[in-house]
């Protein structure tokens, strides 16, 4: 009998109901390996023989068409304390499949989208977003995209992103602008990438003297182009050892660091303003 078939055993003595494959989301990014409902959830369930998932595959599986859907991964060895916290973190319930016991299972219900909205509202201010970055590279408007998707499915009170459009300004009132328009934003997210610009340059130095560090988001593309371009930057970033850049090298690395680090943050601020998420 495989893993998977003493699974769906132990659940089905346990109360669970079988779901045909049919059943399955059409718009689920992953396929899990049984359904299984219970209490007018639906378990979307993933055995893993071992402890290891790739990031771009447990980003798929953290999204979910409603609060009836769980995505549950049931691994064959432990994960590390960071490692739990990192999937819980992105929505995901655990537990351990191990000698033929389920065991340790930490299952997370969302509330309900509307309920979750009205607790956003309740407990939390909105977050302006400054985004830093070349006008003229395609992963800004990525960066766009994504944070409009994180928006929208997880219900984060952010508001319209701020770009600011350099070529509509002398120099001297672009940076009088940025100032102006920094300073009244919470965050701000900076890519780097191969082509150097004294603009980012400014807005870099000015985001470690105006925003927290810990709501600075920094992207930096994992070439030696990129790190010899941005030499004097990084190594002060790694001089204040306050803020934490993260390496991609596809748009896919980026879409997974940039929505990791996100739910990260927000988990951590929902968490300190007592903003409910789960049953």
């Amino acid at each position: 009998m495989t893993a998977v078939e003493k699974i769906s055993d132990i659940l089905l003595s346990e109360g669970y109901t079988k779901l045909p494959n049919e059943k399955c989301p059409k718009s689920l990014l992953w396929r899990p390996d049984l359904l299984f409902s219970k209490d007018e959830y639906i378990y979307l369930i993933l055995v893993k023989s071992n402890n290891s998932i790739p990031p771009a595959y447990l980003d798929r599986v953290s999204r979910t068409p409603s609060a009836k859907y769980i995505p549950l991964i049931l691994f064959g060895q432990k994960l590390s304390p960071s490692n739990e916290s990192e999937l819980i973190s992105l929505g995901i319930s655990i537990g351990y499949f191990i000698r033929g016991r389920i065991s340790h299972l930490q299952v997370q219900k969302k509330l309900p989208k509307v309920a979750i909205q009205k607790e956003v509202r309740k407990k939390l201010e909105a977050i302006d977003i400054f985004i830093s970055s070349k006008q003229d590279i395609s992963e800004r408007e990525f960066i766009l995209d994504r944070l409009e998707y994180l928006r929208k499915s997880f219900s984060y009170p952010f508001t319209p992103p701020h770009l600011i459009e350099y070529d509509k300004f002398s120099l001297q009132k672009l940076y009088k602008h940025i100032k102006e328009v920094m300073s009244n934003c919470e965050w701000i997210v900076i890519l780097l990438e191969e082509n150097h610009s004294t603009v980012v340059r400014y807005e870099i130095k000015l985001a470690t003297e105006i925003i927290a560090h810990e709501n600075i988001f920094m992207f930096v593309k994992s070439t030696s182009g990129c790190h010899t371009c941005w030499k004097k930057e990084l190594d002060r970033i790694k001089e204040l050892k306050t803020i934490k850049y993260l390496p991609y090298n596809t748009s896919q690395d980026l879409e997974v660091s940039l929505t990791r680090a996100v739910q990260k943050r927000m988990l951590e601020i929902q968490k300190k303003k007592g903003v409910k998420i789960y049953n």
